[in-house]
């Protein structure tokens, strides 16, 4: 069978790796290759590469409609996937004409799809408004690599924090807490990978994004945050981050807002549920090491039961091949 992903990303970038790219071994060994073309490549000289796949898969790309229009046409089965709420944006809402645009489109591709495939049940029930065939894929990563591993014992609580240059605005917001922390407690250490340096008051330790270097810095944390706004784009997140720190036995301190609840649950994280309550969150783990020892195990197992990326890689086969 011949796969044909229209992808949001290159085949590397964040959302598109952990969607759909990471299944790539997985789908050959059952007889599936995948091909990507990223959307900045995807026009009429894809069409005939696409009429010649056995299933085309739009990753959250809502393309202009005679392109769109296209695409359909030539695609024997067609997927549709989103793991984001497409149908708006962070922070403020659009105007009613781009929210008029984007809404024709989003619901266009829902009709067209043979199937569509949601991360969560926050974005399938937002889905089903329009159409029934829904199927949630869960996010998923591999927990052969990611898994905990023993931390460095060297008197530190390392409190950390993974995410793209585009989102180091949710970090940022914390820089009070923060420095009041590594304040009250020396022994508490601040830490940050990221493409981008984030602009703290407090000491921290800054470790620049590599390609595959995530694994090693979440094993060493005791906490991860997971700052995120209350907004509905926001509460149509699947956070790989939340996926990344529990698979590795880190609880989470965080917003849990939407689908961010479908992964975070009290037996592994702790919320936040207003601005003030960030230190409070923190220090239980910082001064209850037990305690943050059975979230994080929790977590772990949580994440082996729902978010294991070769029982996703199956789920998403059985989908393709049906």
């Amino acid at each position: 069978m011949r796969v044909m992903a229209i992808t949001v990303g290159a085949p590397h970038a964040g959302s598109t790796r952990f969607r759909l790219m990471q299944y790539q071994p997985l789908l050959e060994s059952l007889g599936i290759t995948l091909e990507a073309i990223p959307q900045q490549e995807c026009d009429a000289s894809a069409i005939d590469r696409l009429r010649e796949a056995d299933v085309v898969i739009n990753q959250k790309c809502l393309l202009k409609r005679s392109l769109a229009r296209a695409i359909i046409k030539a695609s024997r089965r067609l997927i549709f996937d989103f793991d984001d709420a497409i149908y708006t944006r962070p922070g403020k809402p659009y105007g009613w004409l781009t929210h008029l645009r984007v809404t024709s489109r989003f619901h266009y591709w829902l009709r067209a799809a043979d199937k569509v495939t949601v991360a969560n049940q926050y974005l399938a029930n937002a889905a089903r408004r329009v159409t029934q065939d829904v199927e949630v894929i869960p996010m998923a990563v591999d927990l052969a690599q990611w898994s905990p591993k023993p931390r460095v014992d060297d008197g530190f609580f390392r409190i950390g924090w993974v995410g793209a240059p585009n989102n180091l605005v949710y970090l940022e917001r914390l820089d009070g807490m923060l420095t009041h922390l590594t304040t009250c407690y020396p022994h508490v250490r601040i830490a940050v990978f990221c493409g981008k340096k984030p602009a703290l008051s407090c000491p921290f330790d800054y470790v620049p994004f590599v390609p595959g270097g995530e694994v090693a810095f979440i094993q060493q944390l005791n906490v991860g945050l997971l700052p995120l706004d209350d907004d509905e784009y926001s509460r149509g997140k699947s956070p790989i981050k939340a996926i990344q720190y529990l698979a590795c036995g880190v609880p989470v301190v965080g917003n849990i807002y939407g689908a961010t609840g479908e992964i975070c649950h009290s037996g592994n994280s702790v919320a936040v549920t207003r601005p003030d309550g960030w230190v409070e969150a923190t220090t239980r783990l910082l001064q209850d090491p037990a305690y943050a020892a059975t979230l994080g195990s929790t977590g772990r197992s949580d994440m082996l039961a729902h978010h294991d990326s070769n029982a996703v890689g199956r789920l998403l086969s059985a989908v393709l091949c049906s």
